[in-house]
């Protein structure tokens, strides 16, 4: 399951289109009218670039030391489908739910089994307290960070100024196991992910109270 961030506020759906700077031959043409629209995306990956990265890729739950984020592969599914979509989040990365939903790598992209260009795969180290006592290292044990696409042109203003870095980052959960997963961690199934979606849409709407953790 794919997930958008920053949290979603109102929006307003948008068409957009891409403009050639050149004559396309007819080789040309056919090859860009084939690509996925998940292809066109443009990343610009700021969090690895400024963030201290694991020096090693090896594969496994490890701990880790004096880095944020640690770079993963994830691990295909056989045959992933689509079962719901949510037009409004791609249309904030510039794409159109109906040409997502019908494209044949859609769901190859979005559920990790297969990396977008410009795309980095890593996952997000922390700490905390849980259950009253520090927990030492967490980090990210399902969740695979994607890259930041950069907000296309025609983004609603008020978006915009929720979101002033002007990028928005996708990740994709239950794509396999991370240097932090624990037991029960690396996929997901549906009955604990569909609950994600409801709860997120409801948590942007006019007069709905925030969760206690994100409570000011």
């Amino acid at each position: 399951m794919a997930y958008l961030a920053p949290r979603l506020g109102h929006f307003r759906i948008f068409n957009h289109s891409v403009s050639a700077c050149r004559l396309l031959g007819m080789a040309d043409m056919g090859l860009a009218l084939s690509r996925s629209p998940l292809e066109r995306l443009n990343f610009d990956n700021v969090a690895l670039k400024k963030l201290p990265l694991d020096s090693s890729e090896e594969p496994g739950v490890r701990q880790v030391n004096g880095a944020c984020f640690s770079r993963v592969k994830p691990q295909p599914v056989t045959k992933p489908r689509f079962v719901a979509v949510s037009h409004e989040a791609l249309a904030l990365l510039g794409l159109n739910g109906e040409e997502v939903m019908t494209d044949p790598l859609g769901p190859e992209y979005l559920s990790g089994s297969r990396v977008m260009p410009g795309s980095e795969t890593a996952a997000h180290c922390y700490c905390g307290h849980q259950f009253g006592q520090f927990a030492g290292q967490l980090g990210d044990g399902a969740a695979i960070y994607l890259g930041e696409v950069k907000v296309p042109p025609g983004q609603d203003s008020d978006l915009l100024r929720e979101n002033p870095s002007g990028r928005w980052e996708i990740q994709v959960k239950g794509a396999g196991k991370t240097p932090f997963s624990r037991q029960a961690d690396g996929r997901k199934v549906l009955r604990s992910s569909n609950k994600r979606v409801p709860v997120q849409r409801g948590d942007v709407l006019p007069g709905c109270p925030p969760p206690p953790e994100q409570a000011p």
